[in-house]
């Protein structure tokens, strides 16, 4: 008897690309603080307003979309915020409420200036 044919297509495109931002933290950061600009209850509530994770994947372009089209929101801002920088940020943070994100957010982009 033979092995099953696989149902994935050969031509079934691979893992994306990881993205990469520059001084992330500095970024995310300046981005969350604009006003009405951050909502943590929500990936993204529309264009202009997302949580923390939801900004590391709009931030990163159309790659950003693409890695988290293919996994998950939280899984794309963790993987893009490794390959952009060694300072970490644990899942637990994407889950806080807006003013402990910003607090966090906040040591993040200075220790970033710092290095």
């Amino acid at each position: 008897m033979s092995p099953e044919p696989s149902s994935y297509p050969q031509d079934k495109p691979g893992f994306p690309d990881m993205p990469v931002i520059q001084n992330i933290h500095q970024a995310v950061y300046a981005a969350a603080t604009k006003p009405e600009a951050l909502n943590m209850g929500d990936w993204h509530t529309c264009e202009t307003t997302h949580c923390r994770a939801g900004w590391i994947v709009t931030l990163a372009g159309e790659q950003g979309k693409k890695l988290e089209k293919k996994t998950s929101t939280l899984f794309a801002a963790m993987q893009i915020y490794k390959k952009s920088s060694p300072i970490r940020v644990f899942p637990p943070r994407f889950f806080e409420n807006n003013q402990k994100a910003l607090d966090d957010m906040k040591r993040c982009a200075e220790e970033e200036k710092a290095l």
